[in-house]
């Protein structure tokens, strides 16, 4: 809880200047470059999710069972994959719209700095952990006020994708620079010997797993993108900025609960988690639910009225976000016990269904309708991993330890 807590509080600042960046973003940012924007941040956060946060978590949770002991030989190996996938990419580079070498650098970057914070959460040096965050935030928000002093209101999606990866880039410098043994991390040998530990028996299912998540959360955008207008797209983007705010104490909470349920060893430590979840439940419910009403006269202050149907969308993604912080978190339990198969077919089958009703539900109701998809595709992979919990609550009753 003392974890939680002190993640929360650090990660509350940075949010609250990240918070405060994107009112400024989209109030500085015409339509057509927000939109740009909006897909750009999605395509990022889809790769770096696939190459270095499924890979970081890959890295806490099988840790000793793929004898992972050498961070620099993980961090090559992520890096590996980075250069790969431009290597697949580079012909197609003219489809971003002048954007592709600023969201290569934001991937590479991401990476690097994320995988100095797994080191700490690892570790679970959970101060060292959210100040990383907290160091970025404010470099990349002072970088962006003086990018805006310069440019006022011609602000382009490059611009702030530039100071993002400088942020993230500096970051790791700073936190990272100790460690740093260039030879060392760009063995090739090493980065194929990780990856056939990680794609061989069940962690395969795990990386599918995050793989498949990562591109599930950013759906929504990518259909948005396909199946409406840059208009939709933007108003789907400003909802999803203030939804970001309210998830920031779950994300708090995954942050804690993925390194510290690995070393659950009876079914009275769980329960002690639980009754610290449900504590802050009763925080977070209240939160949200105020957000939700008083949404109709701040985000249209904030945007000054550009996206009238944010406050509905942003509704609908507030409601998903109660379910998650009641549900998601015990999808570390499942972790626990490696049941990596189930969490695989899950999300499949989420995104097909998500994927549905999007297809369904965009061309008449345009971003409040893929609002509604989200909503219903997280609700299913929530509820689902919840019911799932109650079989491996038994186990870990009978096997105290795991297995």
């Amino acid at each position: 809880m003392k974890s939680v807590v002190q993640i929360f509080s650090l990660d509350l600042i940075a949010k609250a200047m990240m918070g405060i960046l994107g009112v400024i973003i989209i109030r500085f940012m015409p339509e057509i470059e927000y939109a740009k924007y909006t897909f750009a941040l999605s395509l990022v956060f889809v790769i770096t999710q696939i190459l270095s946060t499924s890979l970081n978590r890959i890295y806490i949770v099988g840790h000793h069972t793929l004898n992972l002991n050498d961070p620099l030989a993980f961090l090559g190996y992520q890096l590996f994959c980075i250069c790969l996938l431009i290597c697949v990419t580079v012909p197609f580079q003219h489809l971003a719209s002048g954007i592709y070498w600023f969201a290569v650098a934001l991937v590479s970057a991401t990476c690097l700095s994320e995988f100095s914070r797994t080191i700490f959460q690892q570790k679970l040096r959970f101060f060292r952990f959210s100040f990383v965050e907290l160091f970025r935030s404010s470099l990349f928000f002072l970088c962006v006020l003086i990018l805006i002093s310069i440019v006022h209101y011609k602000l382009h999606a490059w611009q702030v994708l530039l100071c993002q990866s400088g942020a993230m880039f500096a970051s790791f410098f700073v936190f990272f620079r100790a460690r740093i043994q260039i030879k060392e991390t760009f063995l090739v040998r090493r980065a194929l010997d990780i990856a056939l530990a990680v794609l061989r028996g069940k962690y395969r299912y795990l990386f599918g797993y995050f793989s498949l998540l990562a591109f599930f959360s950013q759906l929504d955008v990518f259909m948005l993108k396909t199946l409406s207008s840059n208009f939709s797209l933007a108003t789907y983007g400003s909802a999803f900025r203030y939804y970001s705010l309210l998830m920031l104490s779950l994300a708090a909470v995954h942050s804690v609960l993925l390194p510290s349920i690995q070393k659950v060893e009876s079914i009275e430590d769980w329960n002690e988690v639980l009754a610290g979840l449900k504590r802050m439940l009763l925080v977070f419910v209240p939160v949200a639910l105020f957000g939700a009403w008083f949404s109709q006269w701040i985000i249209p202050w904030i945007d000054k009225g550009k996206y009238p149907e944010a406050v509905t969308v942003f509704r609908i993604l507030a409601v998903s976000s109660v379910f998650s912080f009641a549900f998601s978190p015990h999808v570390n339990l499942v972790l626990r016990f490696e049941d990596f198969k189930f969490l695989f077919l899950l999300i499949l089958t989420a995104l097909f269904l998500a994927a549905c009703l999007n297809i369904l539900l965009i061309p008449r109701y345009q971003a409040v309708g893929s609002a509604v998809a989200t909503l219903v595709g997280f609700g299913f992979v929530n509820l689902s991993i919840f019911f799932r919990t109650r079989k491996h609550k038994v186990n870990l009753s009978r096997h105290p330890g795991g297995g």
